[in-house]
């Protein structure tokens, strides 16, 4: 089913069918239109905008005067304006009052509607009163925007993009020039987009969709052609880095995200705007070909949030027609900024992360390798839990190789055991004194996992090479290769449906994890010691464990 609006429009009359039952209609109430948060069972602004919007979109794409439907938009606008406080902001009820950044998305959202519907406002008495209740809002809400501060780097776009929309649909917002003057004093501070095109909050399954949402919008409505220029740069070049992170199914590797959308998995249809805007804007058939690729396997269901800057999108710039350009789904890209290496071979696509103990990811159609850790019960997860201080990719002869370098580093003190001082320490001052203390010295443990891609044709995968350099003999360790729930495990006398939070040794030869008709395989086994738990080594009560254990010096490869 093509990505074009005649194909969203069941999505989108769904969603709106299925929120209207939400709205609260008791006239006396003091949220009398408002959509009740069905999570929060309370009545939500942010839900009431998206409903009320959705119906304008309904209306627009049909024609359909709905007059039932209709009065609930307007109720709904008015409950919006309601919910503003004498600041003109709006709540996120779960967390952020009097918010400038989500009266930011809301008045971003608004802004875009009313864009699109400027004929009609003109022309029908219906669309001209709904114009009048946003137009309140968004009066209301600009100055307390300006004014507002913000939390997290994506919130300064959302605001900017906001102020620019206000201020080209109501000029006289900007007669004192406090919308240029707050604009600019956002911009001077530079688009965090880094040389390999991510943002600070590294965020593909939630907030490049927001970055790039808002310079997008930023880039159209703000009359300064250095800032559209580095707007658009800073979009491209995101996208391209995003396209680099999905998996085969359009799900996003979210390993490098320092938000809420880490270690998750689901297809990045938030980027969807944001591609067909830029295609519009910076024409390039890459961006619809991904688009089209995110809907289908997206398979409809689209949370709204998505959906109407979809339809947005749509309405506004048209729908692309046939594109074909090839998505990259072949590649071994090593991005140092960012401490990742990925490879991509076909249905293959794996991760391996610096700086972190999610040592690698690996996916392989259905199949999923949430991750794989390393641990040594060598004074405690500081100096125990291997994480790669180092990722080096060697330049390439044959096949793509990496190599994560671990050296303990965390704690300068261990491995090593505190001497006394001879001379009192009061209990108030232990932690403050530990500085004075000389220290027996143990042998640092150093590691490397050196992971090379290897495609034989009919079988890929990769061969990690462990080995330990240093440390005691005899330290006891183990790798964990953490599965997602649901598959079946087998070895050559064992076949069992593990469940999540379940862990299995695998003592000796190969083991294989399937997912229908994808699997992934691991080995040789090894067992040199019997800890269900090491201590200190990381758990995964979400995940099936697999277990190789070993004993100090390690110096062996798996498959």
């Amino acid at each position: 089913m093509s990505l074009n609006v005649k194909n969203l429009l069941p999505a989108l009359a769904a969603y709106v069918e299925q929120t209207r039952h939400w709205q609260i209609t008791r006239a006396d109430h003091p949220a009398a239109g408002a959509i009740v948060n069905p999570d929060y069972d309370i009545g939500d602004p942010k839900a009431t905008e998206a409903f009320m919007v959705g119906c304008a979109y309904l209306r627009l794409i049909t024609g359909d005067a709905d007059e039932a439907l209709w009065g609930q938009a307007l109720a709904a606008a008015d409950a919006l304006i309601r919910f503003q406080r004498p600041s003109g902001l709006i709540d996120l009820i779960n967390v952020n009052y009097d918010s400038s950044p989500d009266t930011g998305f809301t008045v971003q959202r608004l802004c875009a509607l009313m864009q699109l519907a400027q004929e009609q406002a003109t022309q029908d008495a219906q669309w001209s009163l709904l114009w009048e209740k946003l137009a309140r809002f968004v009066r209301a809400a600009t100055p307390g925007i300006c004014r507002g501060g913000f939390h997290t780097p994506n919130h300064r776009w959302v605001m900017v993009s906001a102020l620019v929309q206000a201020r080209a649909l109501f000029p006289d917002l900007d007669d004192d020039h406090s919308v240029t003057n707050t604009v600019n004093t956002y911009l001077a501070e530079g688009f965090d987009i880094d040389a390999e095109g991510a943002f600070i909050e590294r965020s593909v399954g939630v907030y490049d969709a927001v970055n790039t949402r808002s310079l997008l919008l930023i880039a159209e409505h703000w009359p300064d052609a250095a800032v559209q220029a580095s707007a658009l740069n800073a979009v491209e070049a995101n996208l391209h880095f995003d396209l680099h992170l999905l998996h085969a199914d359009g799900s996003a590797e979210t390993g490098l995200s320092r938000r809420q959308d880490y270690g998750t998995r689901a297809v990045a249809t938030g980027l969807i705007p944001s591609l067909l805007l830029l295609h519009r804007l910076h024409p390039n058939p890459l961006w619809p070909s991904a688009a089209e690729m995110l809907w289908q396997q997206g398979g409809g269901g689209h949370p709204s949030e998505h959906l109407l800057w979809i339809v947005h999108a749509l309405l506004r710039y048209g729908e692309s027609g046939e594109t074909h350009a090839q998505l990259p789904d072949r590649f071994a890209r090593h991005y140092p900024h960012n401490g990742i290496w990925r490879v991509r071979n076909g249905e293959l696509s794996a991760s391996v992360f610096q700086g972190v103990t999610r040592l690698m990811t690996l996916t392989y159609g259905a199949a999923e390798l949430s991750s794989v850790k390393i641990s040594q019960t060598y004074f405690g997860q500081y100096i125990g839990r291997f994480v790669g201080d180092a990722l080096t990719v060697p330049p390439q002869e044959g096949a793509a190789a990496a190599q994560l370098r671990s050296e303990g580093l965390a704690n300068p003190r261990r491995p090593g055991y505190e001497l006394p001082l001879g001379k009192p320490v009061p209990p108030a001052q232990w932690t403050t004194m530990l500085a004075e203390r000389q220290i027996r010295r143990l042998p640092p443990l150093t590691a490397e996992l050196t992971i090379r891609q290897v495609d034989n044709g009919d079988e890929q995968g990769f061969d990690l090479h462990y080995q330990t350099l240093g440390g005691m003999d005899g330290v006891t360790g183990q790798i964990m290769f953490d599965f997602a729930p649901g598959g079946i495990w087998e070895t050559e006398d064992t076949r069992l449906k593990p469940a999540a939070g379940q862990t299995i040794f695998l003592k000796q030869g190969q083991g294989v994890m399937r997912y229908g008709s994808d699997a992934i395989s691991i080995g040789a086994g090894a067992y040199a010691h019997g800890m269900w738990q090491m201590r200190e080594a990381e758990t995964a009560p979400e995940h099936v464990r697999i277990l190789i254990t070993f004993c100090l010096p390690v110096d062996q490869i798996f498959k």
